[in-house]
């Protein structure tokens, strides 16, 4: 039994690019700490604003480590005007790997 709710109506993602652009659509932001098992996770962050042409805003956040250390990392938000466009990409790139 298929829940079509879990991707709030979108199709199942079939790449990682997809399941990224899902996650955008679905949080309305991304970050590596969504992705800690995706080691290209920001190559696919930059397929999608460079090859695909979607622009995303990006938030730099720290954070520290066990030792006490900080970090910086990038949260990229999908700002309002584009999602219209990353949900026609999504279905696009979706519908292409059936």
């Amino acid at each position: 039994m298929k829940n079509d709710n879990l991707f709030q109506g979108y199709p199942f993602p079939k790449t990682s690019e997809q399941e990224v652009l899902l996650t955008l659509l679905t949080q309305g932001h991304v970050s590596i700490f969504d992705f800690p098992y995706l080691s290209g996770f920001r190559t696919r962050v930059s397929q999608l604003q460079t090859v695909h042409g979607l622009e995303l805003d990006r938030k730099l956040d720290t954070r520290c480590n066990k030792f006490g250390n900080t970090y910086s990392y990038a949260i990229h938000i999908l700002p309002k005007e584009q999602k219209e466009k990353a949900e026609v990409l999504y279905l696009k790139l979706t519908s292409r790997n059936k």
